[in-house]
């Protein structure tokens, strides 16, 4: 179970999960915009039946859910879209989710990389008794209902929106290294892309925003950023710490 289960007010918890997908960003929202509307069969009284199957502790589940997906939105570095699900036959029998579905591309000189993720709160039922289930089992039975349904809407973009390896090759970014002999480029590691807080596009803003570095490329399939710096303002051995500590900092808040 991931550092990024926390605990909020009234019983709620927050999760968030990530999944990535290798397609342009606006091509993957402009899909998934039409995608959400059509998600299984309307329910009487509100949302679309939706079964979740998945495999906590290696047995396998499947519950029907009432999904509600509001419409996306979209800002200027991403897409948004509200959700919630309760189990549709015992819906004060599971846990309750209320959350956002987020869309955003992410920083990569090369091939187009999309992440798509869900931000979300979840109430464990039965009051206090669902408080002590939830560390057992409840919390892991959320998580993996999460990830499934990343992975299969991952697995429907890749289907059905066309890869970029079909598509006129793009336009290269000018390299800041070119421009800029002072600077250094590194190569660092980030784990955990699908649980970690913000996903890969919270670990490139979190580096971005430091003093000394000019730009960042996250290959998520590889898990690798180049970060191209100035080593007289921030040093390569302090990069490494940067991610550590914002993710530190997460799993406290």
């Amino acid at each position: 179970m991931s550092e990024t289960v926390t605990s909020t007010e009234r019983g709620w918890r927050t999760i968030e999960r990530y999944a990535y997908v290798e397609r342009p960003y606006e091509d993957t929202w402009t899909w998934m915009a039409s995608h959400l509307s059509t998600l299984g069969e309307v329910l009487p009284g509100g949302g679309r039946a939706l079964e979740l199957r998945i495999r906590p502790a290696g047995t396998e589940i499947a519950r029907p859910v009432r999904l509600h997906v509001a419409g996306l939105v979209c800002g200027e570095d991403r897409a948004r879209a509200g959700l919630k699900w309760t189990d549709a036959a015992h819906p004060h029998l599971f846990p309750q989710l209320k959350g956002t579905l987020e869309i955003a591309p992410v920083p990569h000189d090369g091939t187009p990389f999309t992440q798509i993720g869900i931000l979300a709160r979840y109430r464990p039922p039965l009051g206090p008794l669902g408080a002590v289930a939830d560390r057992l089992v409840g919390a892991e039975i959320t998580d993996a209902a999460l990830t499934a349904w990343l992975d299969e809407l991952a697995d429907a973009i890749d289907d059905r929106v066309v890869a970029p390896s079909l598509r006129p090759e793009p336009v290269p970014p000018p390299c800041p290294l070119a421009e800029d002999p002072a600077l250094q480029r590194v190569l660092l590691p980030v784990d955990g892309l699908a649980v970690r807080r913000g996903g890969a596009v919270g670990a490139c803003a979190t580096l971005k925003a430091r003093p000394g570095v000019v730009h960042v490329s996250l290959n998520p399939f590889s898990g690798l950023i180049a970060v191209d710096h100035d080593p007289d303002v921030c040093p390569s051995e302090q990069l490494m710490d940067v991610l550590d500590d914002e993710q530190a900092a997460a799993t406290t808040a």
